[in-house]
């Protein structure tokens, strides 16, 4: 006998998937209940065990994308470089380009506003403060904002443009455009660390 958890789980997941299919195919305000039912092949009965309406289902994709982003750092690299940071917040971004193409029909500021952002600048500051160099907590501020801000709008631009460059080489834009926009507040020596690593 199957886990009921696993179940559970298995039921969330394709009515998940049937949700991202459907925003492929139209505007989230012209998702009904019915379709994602009919896609999934589950009954109303079954939707409405696990959720009250479509926007929860939005809701917990948003999510799983922000647990993804909080797992950054962990893969080994140490949360202290700025430059791993980047690049595996890169990583998740290439992994995932299809959830957040269609996440981002939905919600164009799903990069620019919001959650992911907030996950984004928290992990920039902590990697920021690593240096030593930035003096105050006003300039790791501004400059976590600054860098974030500046990435996450350099990955909408490229996922308006239909992702036509290659996610390492937008990662690496943004490695070189953060690190070295830093320059002015990070000795040289701590710099060439940070971008290299």
């Amino acid at each position: 006998m199957e886990n009921p958890d696993l179940r559970v789980e298995k039921t969330r997941r394709i009515i998940r998937e049937a949700v991202l299919q459907l925003l492929c195919e139209k505007p989230l305000q012209k998702i009904t209940i019915s379709e994602i039912c009919a896609r999934a092949e589950i009954n109303r009965k079954t939707f409405y065990r696990h959720y009250r309406a479509v926007d929860d289902v939005i809701a917990q994709l948003e999510d799983e994308l922000l647990g993804e982003f909080s797992d950054v750092g962990k893969s080994g690299k140490s949360i202290l470089d700025v430059g791993a940071v980047i690049r595996d917040i890169g990583a998740v971004i290439g992994v995932r380009r299809e959830y957040f193409l269609r996440l981002m029909q939905h919600n164009s500021e799903l990069f620019t506003k919001g959650k992911i952002k907030a996950v984004m600048r928290k992990l920039v500051c902590a990697a920021l403060k690593s240096t030593g160099d930035l003096a105050g907590e006003n300039i790791v501020n501004a400059a976590a904002e600054f860098s974030v801000s500046g990435l996450m709008s350099l990955y909408e631009a490229w996922f308006e443009s239909g992702c036509k460059d290659d996610p390492a080489l937008i990662t690496e834009i943004a490695v070189k455009m953060v690190t070295r926009g830093l320059a002015a507040f990070v000795s040289e020596e701590k710099l060439s660390e940070l971008e290299l690593k």
